[in-house]
């Protein structure tokens, strides 16, 4: 029969993306596959049943039907909804970014419940930070996002990056498609003899982003320019080759990240 093989897409340039045959590169797994059934193979799409849709711990309605469905695309750049899903989510998922202005930080945290595991994203996935120009007594058509009280930056937000794309049956309608902000995130096996589709959080390279630096100057610089830049709203080159420079001493400061859960 068919043989399973795994994809590994790299989250930077220190890393590369690569497909493995025959089976999966356990050396990209920090935990053991949770499996979801493809539903329907005759459909010729790696598609699988949707038990539940939450924004943190708030449960939407929309896949109450039992309708939903996800399709795992490697072809896929964004993350796509149903229209009829995009508002909801679209101002659940938009927040106001901390301090450092990025979109890496705390935020909602959006959850796809399958049948015996969730696959989760946070905002470093979905999101993207844009500077706004703040309306003069202008209502939102969106609803806002349910944040707990918070240091935040009002003249950006954070957007998810969602794109719309509505099918006909059996496709459609409430159809998902998991494309590269989940397939970064988690390490995924495509078993056809099996008709089943496998997740796991995938491994990445321990050095930090820039924005992963940003995140950890606190911990990294406490008695240097941390304070400074936050004032200016933006660090200078100097601030980024300081901070990069204290992290390759002998005792370093492990960069703090976001965890989610799954």
């Amino acid at each position: 029969g068919s043989q399973p093989f795994g994809a590994f897409l790299a989250s930077n340039t220190r890393e590369e993306s690569d497909i493995a045959f025959g089976g999966w590169n356990k050396e990209h797994l920090s935990e053991q596959l949770s499996w979801a059934s493809v539903h329907d193979p005759r459909l010729g799409h790696w598609i699988v049943k949707i038990k539940g849709l939450l924004v943190d711990n708030e449960r939407l309605d929309y896949c109450d039907d039992g309708t939903c469905q996800a399709a795992v695309d490697t072809g896929t750049a964004l993350l796509s909804v149903p229209s009829t899903a995009f508002r909801s989510l679209f101002g659940m998922l938009r927040h106001e970014p901390g301090p450092p202005g990025h979109c890496q930080g705390a935020g909602p945290t959006l959850h796809f419940e399958f049948e015996d595991f969730t696959v989760s994203l946070g905002p470093r996935e979905y999101s993207s930070v844009r500077r706004i120009r703040r309306p003069k007594h202008k209502t939102n058509q969106f609803p806002r996002a349910n944040i707990s009280r918070r240091i935040t930056r009002n003249d950006l937000r954070c957007f998810p990056l969602l794109m719309t794309l509505d099918l006909e049956a059996p496709l459609g309608p409430k159809l998902f498609i998991l494309g590269e902000p989940v397939l970064r995130k988690y390490y995924t096996v495509y078993d056809a003899e099996r008709k089943r589709v496998g997740f796991a959080r995938a491994v990445h390279s321990d050095m930090p982003t820039r924005e992963e630096l940003l995140l950890s100057v606190p911990e990294i610089d406490p008695k240097g320019s941390a304070g400074k830049w936050r004032s200016r709203s933006e660090p200078t080159l100097f601030d980024v080759f300081r901070w990069r420079m204290l992290l390759k001493r002998p005792q370093r400061i492990t960069p703090t990240r976001t965890k989610l859960i799954l």
